[in-house]
């Protein structure tokens, strides 16, 4: 019983049960720790939220120039089916705070990315793009212990 109790506390501290984000760090703060430090010029409109405490759990949308969205494909990430990803980029419950709504499941040419990382904020992690061309629009999911 007190290995549950913990864990629901646990749990609860990270933000699981809560209504909505945890994380005090502005999107641009999570930009640099997480993505790229600094941030390219070409980047704009730049939303996120999420939980950083013991780890991460970050949805970050963006729009960038056709080359930083190469860049940052560049550091690693693998090319992957939306079928493999796209519950990654489902949003909990008081998360959407996105305007306009958080919605790449309607990107209709979908590039689909992961990659596992080691940063300032995980010893072991995973992100998350998914990418349309089109409109230079980049959504970030990312995940660390």
């Amino acid at each position: 019983m007190r290995i549950l109790a913990i864990s629901l506390v646990s749990l609860s501290l990270m933000g699981c049960w809560s209504s909505g984000p945890s994380s005090a760090n502005t999107p641009q703060e999570m930009f640099r720790y997480v993505i790229l430090n600094p941030i390219p010029a070409s980047v704009t409109n730049l939303q996120g939220l999420g939980d950083t405490w013991q780890g991460y759990s970050l949805y970050l949308r963006f729009n960038a120039s056709k080359a930083d969205i190469d860049i940052l494909i560049a550091q690693g990430f693998k090319l992957t089916m939306w079928q493999s990803v796209s519950g990654r980029f489902a949003l909990p419950p008081g998360y959407d705070r996105f305007n306009p709504a958080w919605n790449p499941g309607t990107i209709p040419a979908k590039e689909c990315y992961e990659m596992d990382v080691q940063n300032g904020w995980t010893g072991s992690g995973t992100h998350y793009l998914v990418i349309d061309r089109s409109s230079g629009t980049v959504y970030f999911y990312g995940i660390g212990a």
